[in-house]
């Protein structure tokens, strides 16, 4: 089995979407409700990536999951966090996927700059709680009835992730193109 993860391109948009749909429309992973276009979708992949990695994880040359990092919050002060999500294929779960893409995920935005990297999940979700404790994320609070989806309201989880130890003068976080890819992967 090939296995390689690298950075998703706008040419990866309808495999990533196609992963991404049974999340929005089966489950309360997502709090969207409706599908975006393959435009809507590259647009918002596009603008994360001006700044943030985005990664995919292939078996044997097809796309079997994803994982990027966005902008926790709108202010200059959060600056300095980043919030961090992660979809897979149904058929690859329990293979390490999740494991390997978030290390490559850490490596990349700790590497960029930033102090603390976010993982919110909806309740119930207790694969991804678990996944998310094992990995090293600590429960940090929940907000409680946050979205209304399929009928009912559900918390929503923090957990954080601690990726340096906090500077007094902490430096701003450079764009991931300002990054050497063979220095962090």
């Amino acid at each position: 089995m090939n296995k390689r993860i690298r950075m998703a391109t706008i040419e990866d948009c309808e495999r990533i979407l196609e992963i991404y749909t049974p999340y929005i429309l089966e489950t309360t992973a997502s709090f969207e409700y409706e599908v975006p276009s393959i435009e809507e979708f590259r647009e918002r992949m596009r603008g994360i990536q001006e700044q943030f990695p985005w990664l995919v994880y292939e078996v044997d040359g097809k796309i079997a999951g994803y994982a990027y990092a966005s902008k926790h919050a709108q202010r200059a002060a959060y600056r300095w966090s980043v919030d961090v999500s992660i979809y897979l294929d149904e058929a690859y779960h329990r293979m390490h996927i999740a494991t390997d893409l978030y290390n490559a995920l850490i490596d990349l935005v700790r590497a960029q700059g930033y102090y603390t990297a976010y993982a919110l999940i909806s309740v119930p979700n207790e694969r991804s709680d678990a996944f998310h404790e094992k990995f090293g994320f600590k429960y940090a609070g929940t907000l409680h009835n946050a979205g209304y989806k399929h009928g009912e309201w559900h918390d929503l989880k923090y957990y954080e992730y601690v990726l340096a130890e906090y500077s007094d003068v902490p430096t701003p976080p450079i764009s991931i193109h300002e990054l050497t890819m063979t220095s962090v992967c």
